[in-house]
Parts: C-alpha cells; structure tokens; sequence
C-alpha cells in the first residue's frame, strides 16, 4: 500500500475511540494513518477518494471461522477467490478452517497455507483439526500444528467430539494459549436432519434438528469447563436456550466464549421454506425468537464473536433435491448487509464490535489501532441501495446473488 488514500465524512465505529459515533475524515499515506479529523482534510494530487455515500468506518473486521476447500477442491473455492471474496465481504483478516484433501492435520499443511496466503488480499490465519480426520475420536497433532502457526484447532460445523476428547482438548489447547473451539451439535441425537426442528420443517416433510442438539453441547461443555476450570469457546451457537445457559454460565464464573454465525443473525428457517438449499446449514437457521435472543445476546456481551461461517459448494452437491443437498453456505460477498440491514444502532455497534475486538479476543490476538501512526487496517461500509450481480466467490452457493442490498463494503485498507 504505497499511496495516499482519504477516507471522508465516515461515521466511525470504535467504542474505545474519542471520536466514536461521529463522521470523521482519514488520510492514510503509504499504508500508515496519517490523519483523524472531523474537520477536512486536503487531499494532495493522485490521493485516491473513498467517499461521496453513507459511509461509515470501522478497524478491520476479524472472521471468526470459515472453511476454504482449497487444497483438494479448488473448483468449489480456491485460495485467491476465497480472500477476494472475504476482501468483499469487510474482513481485512480471516480465521479459517483449509483443505479437503490434504486435510489440515499436519504441520505442513499450514506452513504451506501461510505461504501461499502471504500475497493475497486478506491476512489468512489457518485453523487446524482437533481430532485426527475431524472424526472427533483421537487427538490430532495440536502441539505440531500451533507451532507451524495455527491460530487455533477445530473440527468445523460438524460436532461429534466424544466428551473424554474434548476434556483432553481444552486442558491441552490451555496449555498452548490457543482456543479449542467445539461446535455445539450431537448429529446422532436424530440422524439425517436437515432443518431446524419446528413448523417449517413439519410443512416441508423434513426431518427437524432440536434445539436440544446444541443445548446438551453447550451443557456438557460447561461442565467440563467447571470441573477441570479451563476455557471453553463455543463454535456456532443458534438458539435462545444455548444463550440463556451461556449468560448464566458466565454469571457464575465459567470461562466460556461463544460465537454465533452471521446467517443467524440475518434469517430464520423461513428461508428454506421453498426447499432453498442455500439456507440449508449447520448450525440450523431457526426462528425469529432464537433471531432476536441471539442478536440480544451479543448487545449484553453474552455472544462474544461473529463468524461468516463461508462454507463453499459446487452445483453437484448444491442443485440436487433438498435432502441429498450438502450442507453450507457462501456468505462473504453478501456479508455487509447479511449483518447489518435492519439493525439499530445499538445492535450495528454490538455487531461491529464483536467483529473488530470480540473476535480477535477469542484467538488471543491483538487489535489494529485507529490512530495516527498505526498501520491501515480498516472496514468501510456502505448504507445505500445496491445489487449483488458480481460476486468476488466462484462457490454456487453464493447467498443473495442478484437481490438487493442494504449495506455493502465500500473498502477495505490493510498493511500487512
């Protein structure tokens, strides 16, 4: 970044800044912030403008979790579309689940991954797997992978580990300073469902996923937390139950982090309604109570992160009958109104903020500065009228296509 760009009139979201909830102008020279002002600010020739709409501005929004099938199936995503899609979406920095095959068990793995990621448009941080194949029964190689750079270790949305693993997991992963995050979902609670359990999937003659999948999760992961007082993060949560045993969890002292997927915050199992397989996902989306309880859930600070939980797919294993569909959606391109359209201020801020700070917090990261001298690493979004027609994601999958929008990315700034 070797040039000068001015960010004007932005109203910046930053509650640990002075000048937080006011429009302000910055200039940022070759990748530095040079100026914070509410006054204008001259902008010297070649500067390039982002202006001239409803902007706002933010640090750099963090990904809490998603996966990118590349290695072994680029088709669906490959490295460079999956950070230009993220680049898109508002996030300057991603934490992500990588590779089908080989999958992302061994050191070299993510040794190669942060190779290749080092000239893309996002700062990538690999996750590795928990369990040996993700199959939740034998530790994976946690020690080898945190020192070849993974941020974290996770089977993805997928759930399943056996309670004496992920006893081991938590206290091990503890040792490390890295999180352990475990999707609150038993998949064998009632096999083969699709849905969240309830009108939509009766109407549909779909097999329901309970919320008691997830509650008996989240329950037994607290538990252990309690019992061997180690930190526990839940990857995500969907329901107003999970949010309530979360709440009290934390009032009584249990150290517990909970992430809730965007999708979720966005819609209900009403999407699926016409056998849409995009909205088919893990976590379920499910009602409009569970909606509010988990978008409630982050403004008290119960909900501690957001992930974008982009789970691309190909046309064979998304344009089938619904219950032959994969699971999953690609979510980055549509990311900015996805989380905020309908939002009051009150919510945007609880939103931004998870996504900035919360998110980084989880992972024991640092936060990017908004101050004179730091390096660039900031959102800007958009609130307007827009259309989705050109999606940075090569995925099928991708929500939203063609529909329109009440917010998108109108920038993105880092210095690596």
């Amino acid at each position: 970044m070797n040039s000068s760009v001015l960010i004007q009139s932005a109203l910046l979201h930053d509650f640990n800044h002075p000048l937080n909830g006011q429009r302000v102008n910055i200039l940022v020279e070759n990748g530095v912030i040079a100026q914070i002002s509410t006054s204008p600010i001259s902008a010297s020739e070649g500067t390039r403008i982002i202006g001239g709409g409803d902007l706002s501005v933010s640090l750099g929004w963090f990904d809490a979790y998603s996966f990118l099938p590349d290695p072994g199936e680029p088709w669906k995503e490959s490295v460079e579309t999956f950070c230009q899609a993220a680049s898109a979406g508002g996030f300057t920095e991603v934490a992500a689940l990588c590779g089908s095959d080989p999958l992302p068990e061994k050191s070299a793995s993510i040794e190669s991954l942060l190779q290749k990621s080092q000239s893309q448009a996002v700062k990538l941080y690999p996750l590795g797997l928990a369990s040996e194949h993700g199959e939740g029964k034998e530790m994976a190689e946690v020690f080898e992978l945190s020192q070849a750079g993974s941020i974290g270790v996770t089977d993805g949305m997928v759930g399943g580990a056996t309670l004496s693993l992920r006893s081991r997991l938590m206290q091990y992963c503890q040792s490390l300073s890295i999180p352990y995050l475990h999707m609150a979902y038993n998949p064998k609670l009632v096999t083969n469902a699709e849905v969240h359990e309830g009108e939509i999937s009766v109407n549909l003659g779909l097999k329901g996923i309970p919320t008691a999948s997830e509650t008996v999760e989240v329950l037994a992961s607290i538990e252990i937390a309690k019992w061997l007082d180690v930190p526990v993060v839940i990857l995500g949560v969907s329901s107003k139950e999970s949010v309530e045993i979360i709440r009290n969890a934390k009032a009584a002292g249990v150290r517990i982090s909970a992430v809730v997927p965007a999708l979720n915050l966005y819609g209900t199992d009403h999407l699926v309604g016409d056998f849409d397989s995009n909205y088919k996902v893990l976590p379920p989306l499910r009602t409009e109570e569970d909606k509010k309880a988990l978008i409630q859930g982050l403004v008290e600070g119960v909900i501690d992160g957001i992930c974008a939980n982009h789970t691309p797919e190909d046309v064979e294993n998304k344009k089938l009958e619904f219950n032959y569909a994969r699971f999953g959606a690609a979510t980055f391109d549509a990311m900015a109104h996805v989380l905020l359209s309908g939002k009051s201020q009150e919510e945007m801020a609880a939103i931004v903020g998870a996504l900035t700070y919360g998110n980084r917090k989880i992972y024991h990261l640092d936060t990017p500065k908004m101050e004179v001298g730091a390096k660039a690493n900031l959102t800007v979004f958009e609130k307007g009228n827009f259309e989705l027609n050109q999606p940075k994601s090569k995925a099928y999958n991708v929500i939203l296509k063609g529909e329109s929008l009440q917010f998108r990315i109108a920038d993105v700034l880092l210095n690596k």
